[in-house]
């Protein structure tokens, strides 16, 4: 995925410049062992998308047929079984812009007479259809569980996208079956504790930082942007103690929002839209040593503008199960509890005084055993799509054994785990 899709920790204005540095080098070392840890999920992702290859590029290489189908409030039911982060989305969403025109051709319906024409570089607002310097974005429907909100948003361009951006049909050894692009946001709620200028970090991005689906012509993207609740109620609050934290998980948080509303508005402006080329330029960095090296990096083609969307969401809490665990082995490491959605599934961890969340793998297998895809940008939510999880079986692994000797290998998992639980839903 891109570089950097972890959310920065805010730090408060109000903290000096001695602290600041000092939290935001022990967040650094934090995202550095999560970044290890998302190996876990592109190795997995990687085998499942060599199963679907093939259906991955069928409506960008038949445009005309894809041209005849309803586009806009129809996205999920294009792209949910091609994106990382599968569901049955289309399953009670709901559809904010059901319109089978274009989303240009609705704005330019909602024009006023004699404006018909967009002047270049104007930004037009109409609710959930936002033009700004040549590129429409539509939102076009919503699902939301306890765990994560998913939109759907058909991106046009007055021209065409670089051929590069469709790397499904035009880079050699592409494995995903669907295209990404990038995105610089700020997204924030309406609730206390995450309001704008709760969501405002003084250095880093806030998510949602990516978006993945299909290109369905040269001119026209449709996905889905996974937007993880979980991480962003973690970030909620005000930091405080810092002078001794070393870590993220040192700080002491108060006032932090525990969950969110049945209805909320969530908030996003986006102000970037890119993707990298297939072009690349020698650029000079250091590695590990100090030592100056030469590498190559990918050029980046951007487009900038201003949409800016208040999405009203209803949460769908029916298909939530939670199951109370609370066992730990002779060490104090275990699951307090387990909490499943319609589109996911993750375990709460037991861990002894002292102990960091980064040092251990939660394995969750499904019923036959084997381990489900993870579904969000941490490798640790997994999801429940297409698998039978009426029973799961959990594991807490070391995180060094996992990936030097256990290596995803589910029967090396269930010998090696330093806790094993099943759980029936």
């Amino acid at each position: 995925m891109q570089n950097d899709r972890f959310d920065a920790i805010p730090i408060p204005k109000e903290l000096d410049s001695a602290v600041k540095a000092g939290i935001q080098e022990g967040i650094r070392q934090q995202k550095y062992l999560k970044k290890k840890k998302s190996m876990l999920r592109y190795s997995l992702i990687a085998a499942a998308a060599l199963i679907f290859i093939c259906a991955g590029v069928f409506l960008v290489s038949n445009p005309s047929l894809a041209a005849k189908l309803p586009l806009i409030g129809h996205i999920f039911s294009r792209v949910q079984e091609k994106v990382s982060y599968k569901g049955d989305f289309d399953d009670n969403a709901e559809v904010y812009v059901e319109d089978h025109t274009t989303a240009q051709e609705a704005n330019m319906e909602q024009s006023p007479k004699g404006s018909a024409q967009k002047q270049a570089g104007e930004t037009q607002n109409s609710g959930y259809v936002q033009t700004s310097n040549g590129l429409t974005i539509t939102v076009s429907e919503a699902n939301c569980s306890p765990q994560a909100l998913y939109l759907a948003l058909c991106i046009e361009n007055e021209e065409d996208f670089p051929a590069d951006f469709i790397k499904t049909k035009n880079m050699d050894g592409y494995i995903p079956d669907y295209d990404s692009m990038y995105l610089k946001t700020i997204s924030y709620y309406d609730v206390p504790g995450l309001e704008k200028k709760d969501r405002m970090p003084e250095t880093g991005k806030l998510s949602p930082y990516f978006i993945e689906g299909e290109f369905i012509d040269s001119r026209t993207f449709t996905g889905i942007i996974r937007v993880s609740l979980d991480e962003d109620l973690m970030s909620s609050g005000h930091a405080v103690n810092l002078e001794e934290a070393q870590t993220d998980d040192d700080i002491i948080w108060v006032d932090k929002v525990e969950k969110l509303p049945k209805q909320f508005t969530y908030y996003l402006e986006i102000s970037d839209i890119y993707a990298e080329l297939l072009e690349y330029e020698e650029v000079q960095a250091s590695d590990a040593d100090g030592d100056e090296i030469t590498i190559q990096e990918a050029l980046e083609k951007h487009y900038e503008g201003t949409w800016n969307f208040a999405i009203d969401v209803n949460m769908n809490e029916e298909g939530k199960q939670v199951v109370t665990v609370n066992k730990t082995n002779s060490s104090g490491i275990g699951i307090s509890s387990v909490e499943k959605t319609d589109f996911e599934i993750k375990a709460e961890l037991i861990l002894p005084e002292g102990a960091k969340n980064y040092d251990y793998v939660v394995v969750i297998c499904d019923a036959e055993g084997k381990q489900l895809d993870s579904q969000g940008v941490n490798a640790e939510e997994y999801s429940v799509y297409g698998r039978k999880t009426d029973t799961v079986h959990i594991y807490v692994c070391d995180y060094i054994q996992y990936m030097d000797e256990l290596k995803g290998d589910e029967q090396k998992i269930a010998e090696g785990a330093l806790f094993a639980a099943d759980v029936d839903f």
